[in-house]
């Protein structure tokens, strides 16, 4: 025996699958536009200010450091990234246990030293 709620479970849901999207120009994701912008800027100010070389210099500057900004933080970045990540250096440390309470007690017993007074240097005379 069927009941109304179990038909209902068995319903397929529509979703959305533009909410779990990343906003795009195309081919090229949406977190990557401001970035590049920088870089042309960039490499047109270093290219064509302060070196004055020709515009195919330029856009290839500008095409190179996209592109490698993209490498590097586009969506698996990590394949890349984590060739640089030092391996963890695992150490063991065996030392007995102390109760805390057991060091505090033994610190307030035990007698405290006085202090020794410096002593003065003798100079010849």
């Amino acid at each position: 025996m069927t009941t109304e709620h179990d038909k209902k479970s068995d319903e397929f849901i529509p979703i959305n699958q533009i909410l779990n999207s990343k906003p795009q120009l195309g081919p090229i994701p949406g977190e990557q536009v401001i970035p590049w912008l920088i870089i042309t800027i960039g490499s047109y100010i270093i290219c064509q200010l302060v070196l004055s070389l020709d515009w195919w210099a330029t856009g290839l500057v500008g095409i190179w450091g996209s592109a490698t900004w993209w490498i590097l933080t586009g969506n698996e970045s990590w394949r890349f990234l984590t060739k640089f990540y030092r391996t963890p250096k695992w150490t063991r440390g065996h030392l007995p246990y102390t109760s805390t309470f057991m060091q505090v007690q033994n610190l307030l017993s035990s007698p405290q030293t006085k202090r020794k007074k410096p002593r003065k240097h003798r100079t010849r005379r």
